[in-house]
């Protein structure tokens, strides 16, 4: 898939829009998701994911945490 389809696959992902949970800082909207879609995706490119089927793992969360931050 072509860069500009995940920016816009990425774009359009639903995400919790609750105002009173979420600041404006994050346009009121929760950011994770895209965040563990790109670790998922660093996973499978490593070769540490690599079924149909995706535990939490502490490499999920170091992956996860290292595109967050």
């Amino acid at each position: 898939m072509p860069l500009v389809q995940y920016l816009k696959s990425f774009s359009r992902l639903r995400t919790d829009k609750n105002r009173k949970r979420w600041s404006a800082l994050t346009t009121h909207k929760a950011p994770h998701k895209p965040f563990l879609l790109l670790s998922i995706m660093d996973l499978i490119a490593q070769g540490a994911i690599t079924e149909n089927f995706i535990e939490p793992s502490f490499e999920l969360v170091e992956t996860f945490n290292s595109n967050s931050s």
